[in-house]
C-alpha cells in the first residue's frame, strides 16, 4: 500500500523528480505541493480583487512544478469551485445584457481557438495575444470608451474574440475585461459580470476536457489539496476589494493586464 501511495505522488510531480534519490524526491515532492498551494492561493487573492485573473495568474505559477497537461484542467476546475461561492452575490451586480451577447460568441469562439491552434506556433498565438491585450490597454489609458449599449454585433465580435483566445491558450478573460470597463461599468459591475462570465465559460471548457479524459484523478487529487488555499485567498481579495476604491480596481485591473501582454510579447521574442 505505501509503494502504491508513493508511486500516486510520483505520479503527479514533473517527471524530472524521478530520477532523485528518495529524501532528495521526499523534499521535490513538498516544494511541489508548496509552490502549488502558494500559486493557487496567490491567483485566488487576485481574483477575489479583481473577479478575474485567475487562470492568467495561477498557469504560469502552477507551469513551474506540474505538468502542463494538468495546470490548465486543475485551473478550470478550481475556478469553477471557488466562482460558485460568489455567483449568489454577483448575479445581483452583473451586467446580464453584456453576458447574453458575450456567450454566444464564447460558444463560437472556444472550437475556433482550437481548430486555430494546430495550425500555429506558440509563440506566434502568444505574440498576437500579448499585441491584442496590449492594443486594448493602450486604449483603455487614452481613455477610450465605448457606448453604454454598444450594438449586439459589436458585443457577439468581442465574445468570440474571448473564446477564441480561451480556446487558443485559455486566456479569454482580457478581452471581455476590457470591454466591460469600456463601456463604462463600475468596479462592482465589472468584478460581478467576470464571476458570472467565467462560470460560462469555465462549465464550457471543463465539459470539453471531461470529454477529452482530461479531468482525470491527479486532476482531482489536487483540485481537493487546493481548495482551502483557493477559498482563503479568494476571502482576502474580496476584503480587499470591499475596502478599496473603485478607481483602485480599474487600476489593478489595466496594470495586471498591462503585465500580462508584456510577459507575454517578451516570451514570444525572446524565444525567437
Amino acid at each position: 500500500m505505501a509503494t502504491l501511495q508513493l508511486w500516486r505522488i510520483v505520479a503527479i510531480t514533473p517527471s524530472w523528480t524521478i530520477c532523485l534519490s528518495a529524501p532528495s524526491l521526499a523534499l521535490q515532492m513538498l516544494l511541489t505541493f508548496l509552490i502549488t498551494l502558494i500559486g493557487i492561493f496567490l491567483a485566488s487573492v487576485l481574483r477575489g480583487f479583481t473577479g478575474f485573473g485567475f487562470g492568467l495568474a495561477a498557469v504560469p505559477l502552477l507551469a513551474l512544478v506540474l505538468p502542463p497537461a494538468q495546470v490548465v484542467p486543475l485551473v478550470v476546475v478550481l475556478n469553477l469551485v471557488i466562482g460558485a461561492s460568489g455567483l449568489r452575490t454577483a448575479i445581483h451586480q452583473t451586467d446580464w445584457r453584456a453576458i447574453r451577447g458575450l456567450v454566444p460568441g464564447v460558444l463560437v469562439g472556444i472550437p475556433l481557438g482550437l481548430l486555430i491552434l494546430t495550425d500555429f506556433r506558440a509563440n506566434t498565438v502568444r505574440l498576437a495575444i500579448g499585441l491584442i491585450i496590449a492594443a486594448s490597454v493602450a486604449m483603455l489609458w487614452r481613455g477610450a470608451r465605448l457606448p453604454p449599449r454598444p450594438s449586439a454585433i459589436l458585443t457577439l465580435a468581442v465574445g468570440t474574440v474571448s473564446g477564441v483566445l480561451t480556446g487558443l491558450a485559455s486566456m479569454g478573460g482580457p478581452p471581455m475585461v476590457v470591454y466591460l470597463i469600456a463601456v463604462g461599468n463600475g468596479a462592482a459591475a465589472v468584478r460581478a459580470t467576470s464571476i458570472v462570465y467565467f462560470m460560462f465559460s469555465g462549465a464550457i471548457s471543463a465539459l470539453a476536457m471531461g470529454y477529452r479524459g482530461l479531468i482525470g484523478q491527479e486532476v482531482l487529487l489536487w483540485t481537493a489539496a487546493g481548495i482551502p488555499a483557493a477559498y482563503g485567498g479568494n476571502r482576502i481579495g474580496t476584503w480587499a476589494f470591499h475596502k478599496a476604491k473603485p478607481h483602485h480596481h480599474r487600476m489593478t485591473a489595466l496594470i495586471v493586464l498591462s503585465v500580462l501582454a508584456a510577459v507575454l510579447i517578451a516570451r514570444s521574442l525572446l524565444a525567437h
